[in-house]
């Protein structure tokens, strides 16, 4: 299987075909609108010895056309940006269609469709060069791992899926990232070195395969339990683990609650 680089240049490719079929777009409506006003006729150009002349060819039947002097030069520039912006209309549609053509070859005819034109039984035996999205979540979700028990005297708190989570802010956590469509594994053993640590959730960024660490630190205002935590986010440093680039960290206090909307916005910037 291809691993997550090269995975995500591909879809460099997609989003950056989205990217200019959009900006090529507007130049074609922007075009089209200012051709409509533009001067009819056509430009003649005649090259002297040192400098040269412009005629203006007012319809499809005159072979010279009118001269225009110095002094209506500005007719002569407008004849010529016309052309050039008819030029550019063309060479854009043209380049549209054919961006247009190679978006819907990647969606529906990509590598990554191949392995889904083989049987069950098939698939068992290939060991695929590339996977769709959907063929990735599945396989990513349905990883088996060890559950980190519940003490029997734990207040019994589940998200909406009926993931069991530990206190009411990991449940808001887990809500929204089920309400944005982001796989998460909750409380998934990783290694730190020597060290074996279970972050409330792994998040995995379905677009570019990459996975987050999501802490959420509930009682700052706790010495003993801010001191504690520190240490741990020191440890995920020290081990390849940084906020901002496969961690994302929220926290909250007695003083001030955990905000929804930084939760959205943490999703939003880093998981979709």
């Amino acid at each position: 299987m291809l691993d997550n680089n090269e995975v995500s240049t591909s879809r460099d490719v997609l989003n950056a075909l989205k990217k200019r079929k959009i900006a090529i777009n507007k130049i074609i409506k922007a075009l089209e609108i200012k051709l409509d006003s533009a001067p009819k006729g056509g430009l003649r150009v005649l090259k002297r010895k040192n400098y040269f002349q412009y005629y203006w060819r007012q319809n499809s039947q005159e072979v010279n056309g009118v001269y225009i002097p110095k002094s209506d030069i500005g007719s002569a520039r407008r004849l010529a940006q016309r052309d050039y912006e008819q030029k550019v209309l063309d060479i854009a549609k043209e380049e549209f269609n054919i961006l247009s053509s190679y978006e819907c070859l990647l969606n529906n005819t990509s590598i990554e469709t191949a392995l889904e034109l083989f049987n069950e039984g098939r698939k068992k035996l290939i060991d695929p060069i590339s996977i769709s999205d959907e063929k990735y979540i599945e396989l990513w979700k349905n990883e088996e791992y060890a559950i980190f028990e519940f003490n029997d005297d734990t207040s019994e708190i589940y998200s909406a899926s009926g993931i069991r989570v530990r206190s009411k802010s990991e449940v808001i956590i887990a809500n929204l990232l089920e309400q944005y469509g982001i796989p998460y594994k909750y409380e998934y053993p990783l290694s730190l070195g020597k060290m074996s640590v279970r972050p409330d959730f792994l998040c995995l960024n379905a677009r570019t395969r990459n996975e987050y660490v999501w802490e959420h630190f509930g009682m700052m205002d706790d010495p003993e339990y801010a001191n504690k935590n520190i240490k741990k986010i020191s440890r995920y440093e020290q081990n390849g683990y940084h906020a901002g680039k496969n961690m994302i960290l929220t926290f909250e206090s007695s003083q001030v609650p955990l905000n929804s909307n930084i939760i959205k916005g943490k999703i939003e910037q880093y998981l979709k």
